[in-house]
């Protein structure tokens, strides 16, 4: 799983222990029967926290069961402790500084031993970055006497992205010759305008690309994603994430030469004429390059 897969995750559990009380949920009361387990699964994301904190991959993979689940907004799919602690080890390395607000609704009883925590999380990913919303769903259940997560999930929060909902971008652009970034690209609508198609050319100090990129509603995920094909035989994909007029995309690909670059692309509108593209957390194969200043692009108009 690439490492922006799992920022939600790495958060939603962290913040829960630091925060409040749910509103569906008072402090326990003498008439609470369920008040002892509720104290023990606190207890229990309390010590997922402090792994957390201490960034340790293997700790917090014992949080869950042995073949414990998890599902992110994409419906990308982790099982099993040994391929979530690789997640979290990734997170740890390549991931800078995170913040999360969590608004719990619910924590009801399945059974003896279940039980299920629901609620929004919103994350912040450093501060130049637009806030990410996103619902989650934990089933915790209780194995020889020790709470677990056997699978977290999350979903869209709010309406569902539409493609018509970048319909704005149609047109040639180019960038204003700031931040050490040329970028010039045209967006123009298929015959049925499920998807949109973009040719690009961007030049910085140690990469130049140029291709096609076709953006679309994925049907297997009902999310936003794009597919890029560079002239000299590099390819990406990218996941797009929406918060009001902003956009973060969540990137990996491989250069022609075999080498594997994943980013962090941040497109901003300012207004229909003009936006921001930044480009930060990058890596190229093991090594970290620097993040990009914004990069202001304005529309080509008729006659400019």
């Amino acid at each position: 799983m690439r490492i922006g897969a799992c920022l939600v995750f790495c958060t939603i559990l962290l913040a829960n222990a630091a925060g409040g009380e749910s509103k569906a949920q008072p402090p326990s009361s003498p008439t609470d029967a369920r008040a002892e387990d509720r104290a023990a699964i606190r207890q229990a994301i309390d010590a997922f926290a402090k792994a957390f904190e201490a960034r340790d991959a293997k700790a917090l993979a014992g949080h869950f069961t042995s073949e414990g689940e998890y599902q992110n907004v994409q419906g990308t799919k982790l099982r099993g402790r040994e391929a979530l602690e690789r997640a979290f080890a990734e997170f740890f390395a390549k991931t800078p500084e995170v913040t999360a607000q969590v608004q719990p609704d619910s924590l009801r009883f399945l059974s003896t031993d279940s039980a299920i925590d629901e609620g929004l999380v919103t994350v912040q990913r450093g501060p130049t970055n637009p806030a990410a919303k996103a619902r989650y769903s934990a089933l915790v259940v209780r194995e020889a006497g020790v709470w677990l997560l056997a699978h977290l999930s999350e979903s869209p929060a709010g309406t569902q992205p539409s493609i018509a909902d970048l319909g704005w971008l149609v047109g040639q652009w180019k960038s204003a010759g700031s931040g050490g970034v040329e970028m010039q690209t045209n967006y123009a609508w298929d015959p049925g305008k499920k998807f949109i198609y973009m040719r690009f050319t961007r030049k910085e100090a140690d990469l130049a690309l140029s291709g096609t990129q076709i953006i679309g509603l994925d049907p297997a995920t009902g999310m936003i994603h794009s597919w890029t094909f560079e002239t000299n035989g590099g390819i990406g994909e990218a996941d797009w994430a929406r918060d009001d007029d902003h956009w973060v995309l969540d990137a990996a690909g491989t250069l022609a030469d075999g080498r594997t670059l994943a980013e962090t692309n941040i497109l901003r509108r300012v207004n229909d004429d003009t936006f921001t593209w930044q480009s930060i957390n990058r890596m190229l194969d093991d090594a970290e390059l620097p993040d990009l200043p914004p990069t202001k692009i304005t529309r080509i108009k008729t006659g400019q």
